[in-house]
């Protein structure tokens, strides 16, 4: 189960909600959206990859619901028309940004333990009382940076579709392309996303460039460090593909708690970081 289930709230409920909260019924209106607020977060955090930018994004999303609930006419389930305000928001940002590199996070690695300055710092974190490695976690993030190499509309489509489960009709109108326009998209996305992994990831392939999650587990020590994770491997019984490997990862990523997990701290700085190199070239 995700870290932030998409709440199943009854259509007539929904409907009843709806209709008061297009009639100014500011109770109506926060008992609609508040469960929504956390799955929110957690799409725009991803998508955008900075904390500060996906809580300015999230006030953005907040107030255009508000401002346009009552041109909402119930085409499309509320949650679909909440993520597609969310989508075009992230969007619109991240059509701003450049994308990243496929060797972002390993550049970044190098220029970390070339300072001894930013390894004390990133030490006196990690050991911190609240803090803790976990490697699933940083799954997340690493999928989440190497998304972020993708074009956004394709970034949306595997975010959307394969972390938070919409279908791809669903996602489709969130999107507002057709089906077919999608399922392309979701298959470009697949397609870069497994190519990428297979020669950097050290964790699906032995001879993969980065292993930074070795690395940091290292650093963390004992005490601070969750459960090991040396390989990823396909369900017993599934064929060993690069598809299906791709898919034993997006199953880590689904249920790994990027936004609020216990090595939170380490990944904004991390995302910072990347966010400026990438930015600056």
């Amino acid at each position: 189960m995700p870290v932030y289930p998409l709440p199943q709230i009854p259509a007539d409920e929904e409907v009843a909600l709806v209709e008061r909260a297009r009639h100014g019924d500011q109770n109506a209106f926060d008992s609609l959206l508040d469960p929504w607020r956390k799955p929110l977060f957690g799409y725009i955090y991803r998508m955008v990859t900075l904390r500060q930018d996906a809580e300015d994004l999230l006030q953005d999303v907040l107030v255009r619901v508000l401002e346009n609930i009552r041109e909402y006419r119930g085409e499309a389930r509320f949650k679909s028309w909440v993520f597609g305000i969310a989508t075009h928001v992230c969007l619109d940002h991240l059509r701003k940004r450049k994308r990243w590199r496929v060797e972002a996070q390993c550049l970044g690695e190098e220029e970390a333990t070339a300072d001894p300055e930013r390894i004390e710092q990133l030490v006196g974190m990690m050991h911190q009382p609240e803090f803790r490695f976990e490697i699933r976690e940083h799954i997340a993030f690493c999928f989440s940076c190497i998304s972020r190499t993708l074009p956004p509309e394709e970034q949306a489509a595997v975010m959307l579709k394969e972390v938070l489960g919409f279908t791809s009709e669903e996602a489709a109108k969130i999107l507002s392309v057709s089906e077919p326009m999608f399922r392309h998209r979701l298959a470009a996305a697949r397609a870069k996303m497994t190519e990428d992994y297979d020669g950097l990831c050290a964790l699906i392939n032995k001879s993969g460039i980065c292993h930074q999650c070795r690395g940091l587990r290292e650093i963390a020590g004992e005490g601070y460090s969750g459960a090991d994770l040396v390989q990823i491997e396909v369900a017993p019984g599934v064929a060993f593909t690069a598809d299906n490997l791709f898919d034993a990862r997006l199953d880590i990523v689904r249920n790994a708690d990027l936004e609020s997990g216990r090595t939170r701290t380490v990944h904004d700085l991390f995302f910072q970081s990347l966010s400026r190199r990438e930015e600056s070239r």
